[in-house]
């Protein structure tokens, strides 16, 4: 994001799989603090904070390189305590049309289970289609050294061009885990 420009974003999550399910509700706002970069505040329920950034490391003609980083904190047994923390390469280049592809390279450390995984993550998302671009799919695979990977499909609606997006994403874990996740979010550039 330029310097000054924000952007609110919200995301509900439903997550099952044959044993549980799971619900999440998000809320964050992000702005661009110069630099090539950006920070955000995320507060997500139940009783989480996270604090991330995102910094551009290298950007070309049309493609660039991204570093993410994430620090969140839990509120458990009445103390808040750090439940995790993650850093991730993000690269990004155009492909074939009017697609863009995405590849993520990271590490994630949850300091409640004292868990580390390398994650991962491949997707393409077209830049728009229809009037004004308003229309755009989304695919991806995704995963960690811990567990099978997931696929994803997601369409992202803009309301208001270059303001307002709402958007879902289906994903399904792979060979044969039967578990899904569903979402929903919106997101308010300004």
């Amino acid at each position: 994001m330029d310097p000054r420009a924000c952007e609110i974003e919200g995301a509900h999550s439903h997550w099952r799989d044959p044993q549980a399910a799971r619900r999440q509700t998000s809320l964050q706002i992000g702005c661009g603090i110069g630099g090539s970069s950006e920070i955000a505040l995320q507060a997500i329920r139940p009783r989480e904070l996270a604090l991330g950034g995102k910094t551009q490391v290298w950007r070309g003609d049309e493609a660039r390189i991204t570093l993410a980083w994430s620090l969140a904190h839990r509120h458990v047994a009445a103390a808040w305590r750090r439940s995790g923390a993650g850093l991730m390469l993000v690269a990004s280049a155009p492909l074939a049309g009017d697609w863009v592809v995405h590849a993520n390279l990271g590490h994630q450390r949850d300091e409640l289970l004292r868990r580390r995984s390398t994650i991962w993550a491949l997707a393409a998302e077209h830049t728009g289609l229809g009037g004004g671009g308003r229309w755009q799919p989304m695919a991806e695979v995704f995963g960690d050294d811990r567990g099978r990977p997931w696929a994803s499909a997601a369409l992202r609606v803009g309301l208001w061009p270059d303001r307002l997006f709402v958007d879902a994403s289906l994903a399904r874990q792979l060979g044969g885990a039967n578990s899904r996740l569903a979402t929903a979010g919106f997101k308010l550039a300004f």
